[in-house]
């Protein structure tokens, strides 16, 4: 792939925090709206949005290599209200441990989980606020930045909250396979779930990407890098068909046939979806063109 100012820890922080705040508000609806036959997918979406959202945090400071090696200057991190990335470090820092409770009220894990499942309707509705917070501010991160036409657009923010869901989805729907892989049949239910959201994501993507062929000759220069570039054959093949058409066509199957598709289809389909989800972060970090210089 080409070179970026941005690297895999940026792609890594992106996909991981998206994914597990998708995991968490996925988490949230099952137990508000179906909680007799989706407890195990909500325990699952909510066993993984805390570490998740952590292990992207964690790469996000690696990235940040002057602030690894002279930790005091995080301080700063913190105290300039007028930049966003000071917002995105209040916004991790309250949804981590929000999230961590919740997972522990859910599942009663120790004293902690059995005192905090007093309140959780009202961990849910904060959580939910700091996880969709969380899942949008992966795409304002980079639509600030002015120095990449591509990137700084309102639509942004857009396309990774439709995919931080269905990611999110995807992990939950994989961590309830493993909790319980009898639950694949009501797994089925959620199908619908993927349509709406991969739908989502395909418009948004599509408007993106046409928008960006009109907006500046910078971002024409990126997008036409995914449409006949040198990243084509990542975003067809992966982003494109085995991200979003293949999970889409699978799910269309599996919510018309109600859980005869094959338990291994179902999973496969939602690797596929986090594969997609990993990849569109990556070619849209690596298809970056700064403007031009006169």
């Amino acid at each position: 792939m080409p070179e970026s100012a941005w690297g895999w820890l940026i792609v890594a922080y992106l996909f991981l925090a998206g994914a597990g705040s998708g995991a968490f508000l996925a988490a949230v609806a099952c137990d508000l709206l179906a909680p007799d036959w989706s407890r195990t997918l909500a325990r699952a979406g909510s066993l993984a949005a805390g570490p998740l959202v952590t292990i992207g945090t964690v790469c996000l400071v690696l990235d940040l290599e002057a602030g690894l090696w002279q930790p005091w200057r995080q301080i700063y991190l913190v105290s300039n209200l007028s930049s966003m990335i000071t917002w995105g470090v209040i916004i991790l820092s309250a949804f981590i441990p929000v999230a961590f409770l919740y997972a522990a009220a859910l599942n009663e894990i120790t004293f902690v989980g059995r005192f905090a499942k007093k309140y959780l309707l009202h961990l849910e509705i904060v959580g939910s606020v700091l996880a969709a917070s969380t899942a949008a501010y992966t795409g304002v991160l980079i639509a600030v930045v002015n120095g990449v036409p591509f990137w700084n657009t309102p639509l942004m923010p857009v396309l990774f909250m439709a995919s931080a869901i269905s990611t999110g989805l995807a992990v939950a729907m994989i961590g309830a396979a493993i909790l319980d892989i009898n639950t694949i049949k009501t797994l089925s239910n959620f199908a619908l779930g993927h349509l709406i959201f991969l739908s989502v994501e395909a418009v948004v993507l599509m408007m993106f990407i046409f928008m960006s062929l009109t907006r500046s000759v910078e971002a024409a220069a990126s997008a036409d890098m995914l449409i006949s570039g040198v990243l084509s054959p990542y975003f067809w093949v992966i982003v494109v068909v085995l991200g979003i058409v293949l999970p889409f066509l699978l799910s269309i199957v599996e919510y018309y046939k109600y859980g005869e598709l094959h338990k291994y289809l179902v999973i496969g389909a939602d690797l596929c979806v986090l594969l997609g989800g990993m990849s569109l972060r990556a070619v849209i970090i690596f298809s970056a063109t700064p403007p031009q210089v006169i």
